[in-house]
């Protein structure tokens, strides 16, 4: 095994530039959190170590984990990766507020999309408007494609919307990546909801998901436009991908090679979920 002295540290490079020392103990802290157990996680933390070197990306230990994680168990690894997959939602924003709105319905919600409302000096497109046991929410939704902080900006720009509108009773942040300080600061000061990257702490936007057995298509090895095409169809999930069967993906615009491509992957990722959890 590789063994990390204070001589040989190795500095990580995350994808938005900035550098960090490698922790073994956060690497096997994200095993963990994909069903693996502490024993299979310790030696494929192992394994990596052998790979790693000064200067590494966290893409290209990304790839080694999953390889790995490929040849313990049978594991495909494609759980893992939760985080990652949001991103495949873009570039545009609208992929990501059907993604929300479902995602919201599956917790109770009722939800409407892209609607024209009303307010006292302009008139605003609201992404979402959610609502649950009499409360009606405004809900903005701020996507990004590569990883980096929704920031004090954005809070600030939807909470002024809430305010030029009457008739709404909260508003509400959704993110796929983390809050800065700032913008938590200011959330929790003005009365905004906030929910991106793990946070809040148990309520952020991966544990709306994992604790429903909600795993998005983004998950599955498709090109963009199957993804493009599920998504507009109101197939945002493996399971539902599972519900419409290889007919239902045809009729939402699939080829019948790709309807079936799809099914028996999303199948798959079921299967493995069921098994691990």
């Amino acid at each position: 095994m590789f063994v990390l002295t204070k001589q040989n540290k190795i500095s990580v490079i995350k994808r938005d530039g900035r550098i960090e020392e490698y922790s073994p103990l956060k690497i096997k802290r994200t095993i963990t959190k994909a069903g693996i157990d502490s024993k299979t996680a310790t030696k494929i933390i192992e394994e990596l170590e052998e790979r790693l070197y000064d200067g590494i990306t966290t893409d290209e230990i990304l790839s080694i984990v999953l390889d790995l994680l490929g040849k313990h168990k049978g594991f495909s690894g494609k759980i893992y990766d939760l985080k990652g997959s949001l991103y495949k939602l873009g570039p545009a924003g609208y992929e990501f507020e059907k993604f929300v709105a479902r995602l919201l319905e599956e917790h109770g919600y009722k939800t409407s999309t892209n609607q024209m409302v009303r307010g006292k000096c302009v008139e605003h497109e609201i992404d979402i408007i959610a609502e649950k046991d009499g409360t009606r929410y405004l809900v903005e939704c701020k996507f990004h494609n590569i990883p980096i902080y929704t920031g004090l900006k954005e809070v600030m720009y939807t909470y002024a919307r809430f305010l030029d509108i009457d008739e709404f009773d909260g508003v509400w942040l959704f993110t796929n990546t983390k809050f800065s300080d700032e913008a938590k600061k200011y959330g929790k000061c003005r009365g905004v909801k906030l929910t991106g990257w793990n946070y809040p702490k148990r309520e952020g936007i991966e544990f709306l998901l994992t604790s429903k057995n909600l795993y998005p298509i983004t998950l599955l090895d498709v090109n963009k436009h199957v993804l493009d095409t599920l998504v507009m169809s109101g197939i945002i999930f493996c399971k539902d991908a599972m519900n419409a069967g290889i007919d239902g993906l045809k009729k939402a615009g699939l080829s019948n090679r790709d309807a079936k491509r799809v099914f028996h992957m999303a199948r798959e990722v079921l299967a493995e979920l069921n098994n691990k959890y």
